[in-house]
């Protein structure tokens, strides 16, 4: 078997054309067309139908793809990382993150990376957009309980612990809290996902008041909190430092049992390397150092 032609057929099909594919492949389109026509005379099946202004994956077309796709990207990988052994990586890293993802943190794994490797170039996207992932020609992304293309490889990152927090001076004035009825003041997130998401936290049983000041930055719910506006839903890492500081106090310790998985999302095993994975690498263990420092020891990675 021809793997060039068999990397020519994946080519094609994502490119959805043999033109746009020979323009990425740098590749005559008579030499794709070649290849494709000598594939599918190994194989004994045509594996596209085609017409003047079209065309599409024949059903065996479409099994070959499935099978072939993702195995050709970790073959790829593995030739790749050993030719790379000991040498340093090129080219770039377009990466997305949560809004509120902890810059130093970002800034550290960048330094890191780009002192090993100082030719590869970052663009990181910091939103709370869910973009596509092909469309928008992102190599990585971290997110949180957000919708994923079918294709699109997922992997659990690390573990994030939530909590309720407030500052003393408002807990004076608002008197005792005993149960989630009793907060008047409610701050935080009200994408329905996350919402939904941040209820499945809690102890059985139990569900999140309608939020009095809903905002979709934990920055902004973070600041709020200081300024005693009311009690405000946090990933610990970001309270800890201001409980440290004596600022705020958690309110109703315990009542999140569970923790929110955030995940790094990939737009599918094919399009892995060993850059990309090297340095989802490092991040994962400067996030994973942050939130060690803030929760102990035990702080679970994968």
């Amino acid at each position: 078997m021809d793997l060039n032609a068999l990397q020519t057929f994946v080519a094609v099909v994502r490119a959805d054309g043999f033109a746009v594919a020979a323009r990425q492949t740098n590749a005559p389109r008579s030499s794709v067309s070649l290849r494709i026509r000598n594939l599918e005379k190994a194989l004994g099946v045509r594996l596209f139908k085609r017409s003047t202004r079209a065309f599409s994956l024949t059903a065996e077309g479409q099994e070959l793809y499935n099978r072939a796709a993702d195995a050709l990207g970790v073959l790829t990988g593995a030739v790749e990382s050993l030719s790379r052994a000991g040498q340093s990586y090129t080219g770039d890293i377009r990466m997305t993150l949560p809004a509120d993802f902890p810059a130093d943190v970002v800034a550290a794994a960048i330094g890191e990376f780009r002192a090993a490797h100082p030719a590869v170039r970052f663009e990181i996207l910091m939103t709370n957009e869910v973009l596509d992932l092909v469309a928008d020609n992102v190599d990585i992304a971290l997110r949180v309980g957000a919708a994923n293309p079918q294709e699109a490889l997922v992997r659990g990152a690390l573990d994030l612990e939530f909590g309720l927090y407030a500052t003393a001076d408002y807990l004076r004035v608002s008197g005792p809290l005993n149960d989630l009825t009793s907060i008047m003041t409610l701050i935080g997130p009200q994408l329905p996902a996350l919402r939904k998401l941040l209820d499945t936290l809690l102890q059985d049983g139990h569900v999140l008041p309608p939020l009095t000041i809903a905002a979709d930055s934990f920055l902004l719910v973070r600041e709020l909190v200081l300024q005693h506006q009311g009690v405000g839903i946090l990933p610990m890492p970001m309270a800890q430092d201001a409980i440290g500081a004596g600022n705020v106090v958690p309110v109703l310790p315990g009542l999140f049992t569970r923790r929110l998985r955030l995940h790094l999302t990939y737009p599918s095993r094919a399009d892995l390397n060993p850059k990309i994975t090297a340095f989802a690498t490092t991040l994962i263990r400067h996030f994973g150092a942050r939130t060690s420092q803030a929760t102990g020891p035990d702080w679970p990675e994968s």
